[in-house]
């Protein structure tokens, strides 16, 4: 294992300006983690790109919805359809944002620390976090399971299966669970994750 001395992104790997579009540099990393950041990182931007087309999808449906009521008309479902498309879109890019560094990260605590104690409070977080996702993807997987094997369907206007939306939170947290799981084996092979920052 190698030691970063400030526990941070080397010089090379931070960029200020980075199409959101792009893959997080990381010259560092041993050829089979790169090939795992790579499959992480192409899932990623895939689900980002499906939540941004739910959002505008969202959006045209609102200001359908909005014009219908000029005449008295309704969709009937947009109230039920933004909820499920909120819901879908903050856990389908949940995965992207960590790993763009858009994240809200709190660093009082691990700021005052010696670098190899940085170490260890960052392989202790991530590997908590994996093991809670996991808890949620085994939960969620059972929930999706039960509404496709029962064929559960939403009390609305449009019987919509409730699989389907319960599907993109487990897709999401899968996808989660895999980007973290990315930073703590980088932690163990390079000797930090360089990670990106969310500058404001």
């Amino acid at each position: 294992m190698s030691t970063n001395p400030g526990f941070e992104a080397p010089e090379d790997e931070v960029v200020s300006d980075v199409s959101p579009f792009t893959f997080p540099s990381h010259p560092n990393d041993p050829v089979w983690l790169a090939v795992l950041s790579r499959i992480s990182s192409s899932l990623n931007l895939f689900c980002a790109v499906i939540s941004a087309i739910i959002i505008a999808l969202m959006t045209l449906l609102i200001i359908l919805e909005i014009c219908l009521r000029f005449f008295s008309l309704s969709t009937f479902m947009a109230d039920t359809l933004v909820g499920y498309g909120v819901a879908a879109t903050t856990f389908l890019a949940a995965a992207w944002a960590l790993e763009h560094g858009a994240m809200i990260r709190v660093t009082a605590l691990t700021n005052l620390l010696p670098t190899f104690g940085k170490w260890i409070a960052e392989v202790f977080c991530l590997i908590s976090v994996e093991a809670i996702l996991w808890f949620l993807i085994s939960y969620q997987w059972h929930s999706v399971y039960k509404y496709w094997a029962r064929g559960t369907v939403g009390q609305h206007y449009i019987k919509i299966p409730l699989w389907i939306p319960e599907s993109f939170f487990l897709i999401g947290l899968v996808l989660l669970s895999l980007q973290v799981l990315v930073r703590v084996l980088r932690l163990f092979a390079v000797g930090h994750t360089s990670e990106r920052s969310l500058t404001i």
